[in-house]
């Protein structure tokens, strides 16, 4: 286990831990997940791609790429139940 998952692993803990409403908590916990796999990703393309493994490229730019559809997938569900956006990012 990385650093990095140890400290999503912490957080996916304080928040389910929190008094927050349950719709909250699974927002959090979810967009914390899956925001250090984007993240992650990210550093593993570039890394690839530097060391120009191509197929490494490919197969983590399916996982990069399927992580974020996740992602809007969720955001869009999310605004059309609370009405408003899961997380502060940029579209």
């Amino acid at each position: 286990m990385t650093t990095g998952e140890i400290g999503c692993s912490e957080e996916v803990e304080r928040i389910l831990g929190s008094e927050l409403p349950d719709l909250d908590k699974l927002t959090q916990a979810f967009g914390c997940i899956t925001g250090f796999v984007v993240d992650y990703a990210g550093h593993e393309l570039e890394l690839a791609r530097a060391l120009q493994d191509q197929e490494q490229v490919v197969r983590i730019q399916i996982k990069w790429e399927t992580m974020k559809h996740a992602r809007s997938i969720f955001e869009s569900c999310y605004r059309r139940i609370a009405g408003r956006r899961p997380w502060n990012e940029s579209a």
